[in-house]
């Protein structure tokens, strides 16, 4: 437990992150600096445990994301970006007080269970 209220503004200048966990801090979406989203090699983000009410739309830049946590926040919405992580192969969202998720995610679902179906008939 860290406690982090913020993240340096140079922290969207790591190329090489893959992995990058912050959970059980004091973030939101305004403790993010703007580079964040400049962490395009993310392939795991962990954001569970902090104080999100809103996920940045930017969020659908990280586009190499494959696991994305952001389970026990105060999220009350997902941006339809969400739609844009097309790698996303784990979602945890639960302990949030989201009631509708974006129509956006249910494509992306749906796309992967496509592409799983073309897969099985390949065999």
């Amino acid at each position: 437990m860290n406690r982090l209220n913020s993240l340096p503004r140079g922290f969207g200048s790591l190329p090489a992150l893959e992995v990058l966990d912050l959970t059980y801090n004091n973030l939101n979406e305004n403790s993010l600096p703007g580079n964040f989203f400049y962490l395009t090699t993310l392939r795991a983000l962990y954001l569970s445990d902090n104080d999100f009410e809103i996920l940045p739309q930017d969020i659908g830049k990280l586009t190499k994301l494959q696991i994305l946590s952001l389970r026990d926040n105060d999220l009350i919405s997902l941006p339809k970006e969400i739609g844009e992580l097309t790698q996303l192969k784990e979602l945890h969202i639960q302990g949030n007080r989201l009631t509708v998720l974006p129509p956006e995610l249910g494509y992306l679902i749906w796309k992967k269970k496509s592409v799983l179906a073309k897969a099985m008939q390949q065999i």
